[in-house]
């Protein structure tokens, strides 16, 4: 699910929530670097080179300083001579320390910018592995609604014209969040799990016929909106059909394949008369109360027959 196309460090530099104030080197921020995680080389500075990944942007935090400043100078300049010759994409320092002359110059010997960050190390490794998976990661678009309802990202599909932007609507009314509409963008995450987010040319817009296109945030404030969201479940509406059979004992187990991973599915039919959006509540509550052991109907029947043969 990764695909290989590199991203320059000129991209990871500027990112905001990385606090990058000071580069060194900055004439080779277009080095790339074409692995979804970052490293920390770890025995590479004390010459073992055998799992140092020259693909990975590497990350030295104060272990790693500490260690290289109390090598006598000799032995500094030939261990991080040694570990820039590896070509590593660049080098992020973290906790804004300050980096010796002796480390610049090695970097750029081996043309490797050196980028210093404000976070902690182990929040610059989290906050940057997951903007590294959002570019690497294979992404698919589909259409429908994405939302957070009670917690739990639900993603409303159906024919157009069905109802989903109206339903998404009113559950926005309802105090619930909007991530998406009309167009959803889904990658895998570092632990696997699909995530979805909108196009930036459709953010906070949503479509509501008789209306038109309206934005999410000016009618309900920011609060309103969130940037993405986990995938926990899909429902489907489609318009009713009395040729149709419907599950209605909840013995179904329908799914959603977004990426390669099967997300839990519910279908609800749409009638005049139907709530969507107070069944979609019930939808996710229901959901959520089966994920913590609660029995289906079904279950429930199962469990009183054999009781019942039990006392025969």
């Amino acid at each position: 699910m990764i695909k290989k196309t590199g991203i320059e460090l000129k991209v990871i530099s500027v990112q905001k929530d990385l606090d990058i104030h000071k580069i060194h080197n900055d004439r080779w921020l277009e080095n790339q670097t074409r692995h979804p995680r970052p490293q920390r080389p770890g025995l590479a500075l004390a010459g073992y080179h055998r799992y140092l990944n020259k693909l990975r942007v590497q990350i030295f935090g104060k272990t790693e300083v500490g260690y290289i400043h109390q090598l006598d100078p000799s032995e500094r300049e030939k261990r991080l001579r040694q570990f820039f010759a590896a070509r590593i994409p660049g080098l992020i320092i973290s906790e804004g320390q300050t980096c010796s002359k002796e480390l610049i110059d090695a970097a750029q010997r081996y043309h490797t910018p050196v980028l210093i960050s404000g976070l902690t190390t182990s929040v610059l490794v989290s906050r940057l592995s997951s903007f590294l998976y959002r570019h690497f990661s294979q992404k698919i678009r589909v259409n429908g609604v994405l939302l957070d309802v009670k917690g739990v990202g639900t993603l409303l599909t159906g024919d157009s014209g069905i109802g989903k932007s109206e339903s998404a609507l009113e559950l926005v009314n309802k105090g619930h969040q909007l991530i998406s509409d009309d167009l959803i963008e889904f990658y895998l995450d570092p632990y696997d799990q699909p995530v979805g987010r909108s196009i930036e040319k459709i953010k906070q817009w949503i479509e509501v016929r008789g209306l038109g296109i309206i934005n999410i945030v000016d009618i309900f404030g920011i609060g309103a909106l969130l940037p993405e969201k986990k995938l926990d479940l899909v429902i489907r509406l489609e318009k009713w059909s009395h040729r149709k059979k419907y599950d209605r004992l909840g013995e179904g187990r329908l799914t959603f394949n977004i990426l390669g991973k099967e997300m839990p599915m519910f279908v609800i039919p749409v009638a005049p008369g139907r709530n969507v959006s107070t069944l979609v509540e019930v939808a996710v509550k229901y959901f959520m109360s089966r994920k913590n052991g609660s029995k289906s109907f079904i279950e429930y029947l199962d469990e009183q027959q054999i009781e019942q043969d039990d006392n025969e």
